[in-house]
């Protein structure tokens, strides 16, 4: 796998990162709710009614003694018109707060792929190591082949002999150590990715022959300048600010009055509705003379059941009114609110404060690093090239028979230690250069 391809592969399994990503679909829902609350609110509402004993039926206004069977339809909306600005705030702190969880993921992504580049780093390390002890160890099979020859021709000694087959023996063990670190490296590489199996698992080694191994033309303090444009974290946390000043002013909003308004349309059926289906003649006895009864034809009206769509159209009824509410005393949640409010901005800030100045201390070490690398490579530079002529003329001593087998393995011990060293400083600074382009902004990438 490539660099790239590391970093793809963290940020696709890395559960800090998931956890980041579902906190900004919670700052967008807590927006998307914030803005709906600006809008009417509509409900709809229906009973189905049994009533038993004595009472007024409200639609009949007519006493019932018996079970009556009544219906109720209605639809309300509100809307507030006037709360302080609270709800426009609500919505700026809620929108400042996603911009924050954004950003807060964004810093999280940069600082999953600055890992994986340190450990992506460590593997290429392990593996120049690697390459070294294998060369160092061809060249002690070398150095024992030739020491068997002279053996057999009684050019030298058996503790010779015996000397130079321990520091093949000794080379070997130090490419066993070798290829152990690489692997650790590499599975430590893997489970930072999060790879669910690791065997067969290595990288693609890039070419760092066009890489500049050399210290930008800019100082801490400009880098530190430069990290405050656009570093996600201290973005977010200017957000967080912003968020709070907002929550404070929402807060401070519930002091003032609101104004609602408010309508609702409804209906209603009743058992005991009826309506005048016709008029019938009946003979009422109104008195009587002389013992006759005096009979008297009187019109009588005749009822029916009033039909259920008669009823919902003649029971409609509209409202439709305004609602003004002033605080007067609430027992101090205003108050309070708006004080823990304050808190929490005065909270906001000075977190802002500590990452930027944790940001201050982190770009100044990462300098001071690249510069103690950059110095190192350099020594360790002219160290290797003094090194490898001086062990030039120890081999060449040393197969002329001019020095014994101590002194060379002192000499060759001194390369390896001398190309290992070389090795740690080149690869630290590439990776010290790039902690200091992640902090002016740039991709990170070999």
């Amino acid at each position: 796998m490539s660099l790239q391809q590391c970093i793809d592969q963290a940020w696709n399994n890395n559960l800090q990162l998931r956890q980041s990503l579902l906190q900004v679909q919670q700052s967008d829902i807590n927006l998307l709710q914030s803005k709906a609350q600006s809008l009417p609110s509509l409900n709809a509402s229906a009973n189905h009614t049994y009533n038993t004993g004595r009472r007024i039926d409200p639609f009949t206004n007519q006493f019932a003694d018996q079970r009556v069977l009544s219906q109720n339809f209605s639809l309300s909306s509100g809307v507030n018109l006037f709360a302080g600005l609270s709800n426009w705030n609500s919505i700026k702190a809620n929108s400042e707060s996603l911009k924050a969880a954004k950003l807060s993921a964004e810093q999280i992504k940069n600082d999953i792929a600055l890992q994986v580049a340190n450990a992506f780093l460590t593997v290429l390390l392990a593996d120049e190591l690697m390459k070294i002890a294998d060369s160092q160890f061809v060249l002690a099979e070398k150095q024992t082949e030739r020491a068997k020859l002279l053996l057999d021709a009684g050019r030298s000694a058996m503790g010779d002999y015996l000397q130079v087959e321990a520091n093949r023996d000794n080379e070997s063990l130090n490419l066993v150590r070798a290829r152990n670190n690489k692997e650790a490296a590499l599975l430590t590489l893997a489970q930072l990715i999060q790879l669910d199996d690791a065997s067969g698992f290595d990288i693609v080694a890039p070419d760092f022959s066009k890489t500049e191994a050399k210290l930008p033309a800019f100082d801490a303090n400009q880098v530190y300048t430069n990290a405050l444009q656009w570093q996600p974290g201290i973005l977010s946390a200017e957000r967080t600010v912003s968020s709070a000043d907002y929550l404070l002013k929402a807060a401070r909003g519930q002091y003032l009055p609101t104004l609602s308004a408010f309508g609702g349309i409804g209906t209603g059926y009743s058992e005991l509705s009826r309506k005048v289906t016709g008029v019938e003649t009946q003979q009422q006895n109104i008195g009587s003379i002389d013992g006759v009864p005096i009979l008297l034809d009187v019109n009588v009206p005749t009822y029916a059941l009033t039909p259920f769509n008669e009823q919902l159209d003649q029971n409609f009824n509209r409202t439709f009114g305004f609602s003004l509410n002033v605080p007067l005393f609430n027992n101090l949640r205003t108050r309070s609110q708006v004080n823990l409010q304050k808190i929490a901005v005065d909270n906001a800030r000075i977190q802002s404060d500590i990452q930027k100045n944790q940001l201050r201390r982190d770009i100044q070490t990462a300098w001071q690093n690249a510069k103690a690398a950059y110095e190192r490579l350099s020594a360790t530079t002219k160290a290797l090239s003094a090194t490898e002529k001086a062990f030039e003329y120890t081999t060449t001593r040393y197969d002329e028979g001019l020095l014994n087998i101590y002194d060379f393995t002192a000499g060759r011990n001194q390369l390896v230690a001398a190309q290992s060293n070389q090795a740690q400083a080149r690869f630290e600074l590439i990776l010290r250069l790039k902690v200091l382009d992640f902090y002016l902004g740039k991709p990170i990438a070999f």
